[in-house]
């Protein structure tokens, strides 16, 4: 979730990760590339509207990563049918990043191919300020249909965007860009998370959440016409799509078996109990709208200090022990959750999950890079489905176990040891398994 998230994030419009195709670059590229400025006036025009499209988007994007779930509990939704939101748009994203490839084919340049499903995507702030108007019984179920529904474009979206911003900003200039959207980003995501707990506040439940969803869907039309805006470089116009690997070869290698088995694992151990915490925080503690945007800033600038320290410790300790690091760090953060006496205790929990989350989702970046070639598309969709796995699988585990009766502190206890024994399972690695421990190709 952006992601990210990610949550690192990017584009993704719930949970944080996410767009790992951006963010993927971005850890790829910030080491080893000088910041310079764009040396033309095109690429230039591109470098300002990819940052104002990341900077209206993030605004936006505060509206469903912050709120979304609060939303669906005021809407009716139980611990079963919040899991089953978080889960659904992850399995559809699942599916259909593999069709990015297919879908980037139809048209002439990436600019082109990801029009459409950009603003596809866009409905997602707006489908669910419809909610209020269907009858009771039917609220819960179109949420779930305005979550889906957007995830069919997100997925071919998500990828093609990686390989549009390859095409219309140069590779001398990709670091700088990296740079400048994450810092947009995470401005406007807490401007967002403030402006939107405030007008939670108030006015008036539903108009509230209503006017916070069409606000959000204003945001994100102003960042697709800045997308509009975007030409491919000249010398950039007939670049070659990305090699594809052999599949079925690529999973015996142990390297990608190593990155599968640990990126699938660290997402199913994250959102095992990323839709039970809200419901957990407002029926035990209390918490309001408010509150949440409080929360949601708190981990976001937890997770912005510890990503200005990351660089270094990943270059001393490699990026499994920092993924380590971060899953024990997320397993602590639902422990002082689920334990806390009041709300104030449970935003130290949220300063621990946006450091340790960040710092988990930075480590899965530079596992993947450092044990795959950059040039082959066909991995990077091959990961955001691990990912997408991830994200549908750790959702159902938590509100499942919920749904059976178990309060709903001891499901968020329960997911922080999942979380702890899944950061000793990515210690071990293939070892469980018998085979050697991998080592990074470069």
């Amino acid at each position: 979730m952006k992601a990210l998230y990610g949550l690192s994030t990017g584009r993704m419009g719930y949970p944080r990760p996410v767009i790992v195709s951006e963010d993927c670059m971005s850890q790829t590229t910030l080491s080893t590339t000088h910041h310079s400025h764009p040396s033309s006036s095109l690429e230039q025009a591109n470098f300002h509207h990819l940052v104002m499209d990341i900077a209206w988007f993030g605004f936006a994007m505060a509206s469903t990563t912050r709120f979304f779930q609060f939303f669906a509990i005021r809407m009716g939704a139980d611990a079963v049918a919040l899991g089953w939101l978080a889960a659904l748009p992850a399995l559809i994203l699942l599916i259909t990043t593999g069709f990015s490839q297919w879908w980037r084919n139809r048209y002439p340049d990436s600019v082109k191919a990801v029009w459409l499903p950009s603003i596809g995507f866009r409905f997602i702030y707006l489908l669910p300020a419809f909610t209020p108007l269907f009858p009771p019984e039917y609220r819960v179920l179109w949420l779930v249909v305005s979550a889906v529904a957007p995830a069919f474009a997100q997925g071919i979206a998500s990828t093609v965007f990686m390989v549009m911003m390859r095409e219309t900003v140069s590779p001398q200039q990709l670091s700088a860009l990296f740079a400048r959207r994450q810092i947009a980003m995470n401005i406007t995501v807490m401007i967002g998370a403030v402006a939107f707990g405030f007008l939670l506040e108030i006015v008036p439940y539903p108009l509230n959440y209503q006017l916070m969803f069409v606000f959000a869907f204003l945001a994100s039309l102003i960042s697709q016409w800045h997308l509009g805006k975007i030409n491919l470089l000249p010398e950039l116009e007939q670049k070659p799509i990305a090699k594809q690997a052999n599949l079925r070869e690529l999973f015996k290698t142990v390297e990608f078996q190593s990155v599968v088995w640990i990126t699938l694992l660290v997402y199913i151990g994250f959102f095992s109990i990323f839709a039970i915490i809200p419901l957990f925080l407002e029926r035990h503690l209390g918490a309001t709208e408010g509150y949440i945007a409080l929360y949601g800033v708190v981990e976001l600038v937890a997770s912005v200090l510890i990503s200005l320290r990351l660089d270094k410790l990943i270059k001393h300790f490699g990026n499994r022990n920092i993924i380590v690091s971060g899953m024990m760090g997320t397993a602590l953060a639902a422990l002082v959750i689920g334990l806390a006496p009041n709300l104030q205790i449970a935003l130290l929990g949220a300063a621990l999950t946006g450091a340790a989350w960040a710092a988990a989702g930075i480590g899965i970046l530079g596992f993947f890079a450092e044990r795959t070639q950059a040039s082959d598309m066909s991995v990077t969709i091959i990961f955001h489905q691990m990912i997408f796995g991830g994200m549908f699988i750790g959702p159902l585990i938590g509100s499942n176990i919920a749904g059976l009766g178990l309060p709903l502190e001891g499901v968020v206890l329960g997911g922080g040891v999942l979380r702890l024994v899944i950061a000793v399972l990515v210690i071990r690695g293939l070892t469980v398994f018998g085979k050697a421990k991998v080592r990074p190709i470069r």
